[in-house]
């Protein structure tokens, strides 16, 4: 878990939880309130919210995997795990945004981790991560999980390669799915709670 550090959010504890097949729409409000710098720098271009609605769809689709950093039933900051044959065929695309509240807390560096740990379970051999050459956090964090960093028309392409899975990989993923939908019931009255009454 991490305590956010200063001002209102300090009295809040977030926590990093799958997002279920359900829940595109908590992917599809964060993306949202992503200001416009950041969507650039998530999707290496302007887009629409209108784009963002069809492209968080999608987030349930088969074999894409979100991670949602949460803090009082809302998705903050996320990390999306996108296989893609196009690129590997036992690799996937890893993509990661978080609101602007939240940045320079390291949860990018912990969602990165669990993603690492799901692509490392599933038999994936290579994560690709691509970002724009003016965002050295990305590209910090990709060192620090031991990527190859490489610049291809204009953008760095990360590449990190997985360990194998073990014991311990299968064992934390088991833990952390039992307790996914213990956390989304409690996340949903939250936001039930929080809803004004009509």
């Amino acid at each position: 878990m991490l305590k956010e550090a200063q001002g209102a959010d300090a009295d809040h504890i977030g926590f990093i939880r799958r997002l279920l097949t359900s829940e595109t729409y908590l992917l599809r409000d964060h993306l949202l309130r992503l200001d416009s710098e950041a969507r650039h720098r998530r999707f290496g271009h302007d887009v629409s919210d209108d784009f963002i609605s069809r492209y968080a769809a999608h987030g349930a689709d088969f074999g894409n995997v979100t991670f949602g950093y949460f803090v009082d039933g809302e998705v903050r900051a996320v990390a999306e795990l996108r296989p893609d044959i196009l690129i590997h065929r036992s690799g996937a695309e890893v993509a990661f945004s978080v609101e602007k509240p939240f940045v320079n807390r390291g949860i990018a560096t912990q969602l990165m981790g669990r993603v690492i740990r799901t692509a490392r379970n599933r038999g994936l051999r290579h994560l690709i991560l691509v970002c724009l050459p003016d965002n050295a956090k990305m590209q910090a964090i990709a060192r620090h999980y031991g990527a190859e960093l490489k610049i291809e028309d204009g953008s760095v392409i990360a590449d990190i390669i997985p360990q194998d899975p073990d014991y311990q990989s299968w064992f934390s993923e088991m833990l952390d799915e039992r307790m996914t939908y213990f956390q989304s019931a409690l996340d949903l009255q939250k936001r039930v709670r929080g809803s004004p009454q009509l």
